[in-house]
This record gives structure tokens, C-alpha cells and sequence, in this order.
């Protein structure tokens, strides 16, 4: 079979890269939750060296990333370069948009057969399985792809390959799996070409395995927060990372930047969001629109001006939400100081958010209560946005026409019991 070699393809990356769903630590004394999954893939690893002469590294498993971290250079180059994808499927794999993320920037890469004469669709996603997951667990961009692999057996299927590696009469089971698995690796590098990834090619990636929003319906998020080389007095590294749109305040108990949380909540509602960095002097927003405001960065003093400055604008109602980790020790001598900055600097602001929600502008203290301050938010900020947008009357009547975000700008007049809206929030 003649071979051919795509254009970027990187001889020194890794033959394979192993995706799967990290599993928390337990407690600071925990075992490594993920300890079975490195077992394999050293496996992996010792049969890639045996069946290749690749030169690179055999594998690339990411063992550094934490929760509320972001993804290091070496796994974005790792995933760019790597000739076969090796997803390894369980429960908590298809719900993380980390690896939905990895999966979208892989499947993103153009394929190819080496051989100009193969047949059928080429991919170079070779999956396992870790642990059984119902066929209507799977995700529609993945249902196609073949990963039972029958010739293994019942015992693979039931159990997966944790459950044969865990169980010591199980041992061989086991070791024929990871064998078959590292020729099928072999079999696909050597028969499918897939072209370099872009630099950006992860960090601009989808969530694969997200639920599809409704196209019609968009929301803008906005984020204000620090970032790693311009960090907030008295801050800690950890929640930040290099754009505002990395933020993380409720880490390590999430694992997410807070923007990326709101996103998918905003999929759940049927919007499509479109998330960007806080810009005081952007035009306004053409959606609803919500701010994600980190109240740190009220302690620098040129962000201090530029929220104020969008506070004394005349641009349409936001909705404000504000989120504050309870148990960031950061925040224990200070987080009274903030609120007061944030009622100072923002005024107007903090009073459009309070009839929105009370909570959202009081500070959000966990992810949990942000999953349930955010919906009422987004509803409240499309009404406002439904409100200022409605259609223009017909030509020759005396109604004003609307201008978004105009200093001219005519409101609509209220619908009955509007100036109630909101007043009923508790806390």
C-alpha cells in the first residue's frame, strides 16, 4: 500500500491522544482518582512502541490539568499533531465540555486515506470503552462511529475496560482488549492521514457533545474580570488565566470558567450565546444582554473608570450578575469593601440588577446558586431587550421611532404592571 503524507502532518507528536473525563479529587489525601486510566495507557504506550517505528512519543495523556486550570500548550500542540484520536467513552465522558471541546477540535481536522484509492469516509477516532453508557447517552455527532468492537466479547461490553482491569479473573479479558485496541490505533495511524490543527484550533473549539440552541435566538455575555497578567490586588493566580473569558471563581469545586458555565445555561434556555470580553465602548448589543462582573476588578483603578463610565452611558438595561465564591479565602477581609465599590461604581447598574434579581447582584456564591440565578436574569434581560425593540410603527404615525442606544432614544410605553416587575425578589 503506498502511503502518502498530508501537508503539516507532525512526525515528532504523539501517535495517539487519550480523551477522557478527569474525575475530581476526593479530598486532599485522596488516592489519584484517575489511576486506572494512566495504567492503560501505559499499556497503550509499550504495545505503540512494539507495532511502530514511530519516532515521537507513542501517547499523550494529560495528567497536569486541574479543575478551574486551562489547557497547557503541550496538550494543544498534543491534539493538533496526533494521528489518531482515542476517546475513551464513559458516564462522565459526554457530559463534560472539556471533552467535547477535544473531540470538535480532532474531529475539525481535515482527514484523508493515505492510500488514493481507500474507500468510505476516513476518521482517525478510535473509541473505548471505559465504562458501559447507554446508547441514548451517546451524543448524535458520535453515534456513528463504531466502538463496541464485538470481536472482544460480552465481558468487554458489560464491563468496559475498567471493570476488566479492576476484576482479577478478568486479567486476560483485559489484556486482549488493550492489545486489540493498540492495533486498531496502528491499523487507522497507518491507513488515514489527518492534516496539523490550527494554533487556536482547541481553545476556539465547540463543545461537540452540547445540545444545538435554537438559531434564532441569541444572547450576548459579557465578561468583566482579570486575567493572569493583569491580576486584581490581593488575588490569587488560580481563578484567572490569560483572557477574562478563562475566569473561574467558583474553583476547584468547578473545573469551568464561569463564562463557559453561562453558555451552556443559555443553550438550555434555546439561546445561542455569543460571549465576549467586557468593552465599555462597544456599540450595544443587537440580543439580550448579560455581564458576568468579577468584583475584584473594582480594586484597579482604571477598570474602576471604565465601569463607571459604561454605568453613566445611556446604553440599554443589562442584567448584572455578580459571581462570589463563599469559600474563596481571598475574599474574607474584603468582600464588604467590593460590594460597597460595586454600589458606587455602578449605581445604576446595581439597581436595574436588583429588580432583575436580588441575588445576582448580591454576589452568587456557588455554581449551584449560579445555575439558578442566571435563568431568571436572561428572562429578565430579554424582556427589557423585547421591550426597547419593538417594531417601528407605520410610516406617518405620531409614535417616535426607537434607536438603540441612542441619547434620543424613546421607550415604549410600559405594559400594565410593569413598574411592579422585579419588586417581588427575596434576599
Amino acid at each position: 500500500m503506498k502511503l502518502t503524507q498530508p501537508s503539516g502532518e507532525d512526525a515528532n507528536a504523539p501517535y495517539f491522544f487519550l480523551s477522557y473525563a478527569h474525575i475530581p479529587l476526593a479530598g486532599s489525601d485522596a488516592s489519584d482518582p484517575d489511576l486506572w486510566v494512566y495504567r492503560l495507557f501505559r499499556d497503550l504506550c509499550e504495545h505503540i512502541r512494539n507495532l511502530t517505528a514511530h519516532p515521537g512519543a507513542p501517547g499523550f495523556m494529560d495528567r497536569t490539568i486541574g479543575p478551574g486550570q486551562i489547557w497547557s500548550d503541550e496538550l494543544a500542540d498534543s491534539l493538533g499533531g496526533c494521528r489518531v484520536f482515542v476517546p475513551l467513552y464513559s458516564p462522565r465522558y459526554f457530559i463534560s465540555p472539556w471533552c467535547g471541546r477535544e473531540w470538535a477540535a480532532f474531529h475539525d481536522r481535515r482527514a484523508c486515506h493515505r492510500d488514493p484509492e481507500g474507500r468510505g469516509t476516513p476518521s482517525a477516532i478510535v473509541p473505548a470503552l471505559w465504562a458501559p453508557v447507554p446508547d441514548r447517552g451517546l451524543p448524535d455527532c458520535v453515534k456513528e462511529v463504531q466502538y463496541a468492537h464485538p470481536e472482544l466479547g460480552d465481558r468487554y461490553r458489560t464491563y468496559g475496560l475498567y471493570g476488566l482491569a479492576k476484576v482479577h479473573a478478568f486479567r486476560r479479558d483485559y489484556q486482549k482488549a488493550v492489545l486489540h485496541l493498540a492495533r486498531r490505533i496502528v491499523e487507522v495511524g497507518e491507513s488515514v492521514a489527518v492534516e496539523h490543527g490550527t494554533p487556536d484550533g482547541l481553545s476556539s473549539a465547540r463543545d461537540a457533545f452540547a445540545a444545538r440552541p435554537a438559531a434564532g435566538r441569541r444572547l450576548r455575555i459579557s465578561v468583566a474580570a482579570g486575567t493572569l497578567d493583569r491580576l486584581p490586588e490581593g488575588r490569587s493566580t488560580q481563578y484567572y488565566g490569560p483572557t477574562p473569558l478563562h475566569w473561574n471563581p467558583y474553583h476547584p469545586a468547578s473545573d469551568r470558567p464561569v463564562a463557559q458555565v453561562a453558555a451552556g445555561i443559555a443553550a438550555g434556555l434555546d439561546f445561542r450565546a455569543d460571549v465576549s470580553e467586557f468593552d465599555h465602548t462597544a456599540p450595544p448589543a443587537d440580543a439580550p444582554e448579560v455581564l458576568l462582573l468579577d468584583r475584584w476588578m473594582l480594586r484597579d483603578p482604571e477598570h474602576r473608570t471604565r465601569l463607571g463610565e459604561f454605568d453613566d452611558s445611556d446604553a440599554p438595561p443589562v442584567g448584572l450578575v455578580v459571581p462570589w465564591n463563599d469559600d474563596d479565602p481571598d475574599g474574607d477581609e474584603i468582600e464588604h469593601e467590593l460590594a460597597a465599590d460595586l454600589g458606587a461604581t455602578l449605581p445604576r447598574r446595581v439597581r436595574q440588577g436588583r429588580e432583575a434579581c436580588r441575588a445576582a447582584v448580591r454576589g452568587v456564591p456557588d455554581e449551584g446558586s449560579f445555575r439558578e440565578v442566571l435563568p431568571r436574569v436572561v428572562r429578565w434581560a430579554e424582556g427589557q431587550y423585547l421591550r426597547r425593540a419593538r417594531p417601528l410603527p407605520p410610516p406617518g404615525q405620531a409614535t417616535p421611532r426607537f434607536r438603540l442606544g441612542g441619547s434620543d432614544a424613546w421607550s415604549p410605553a410600559p405594559h400594565p404592571g410593569d413598574e411592579k416587575e422585579g419588586h417581588d425578589e427575596r434576599g
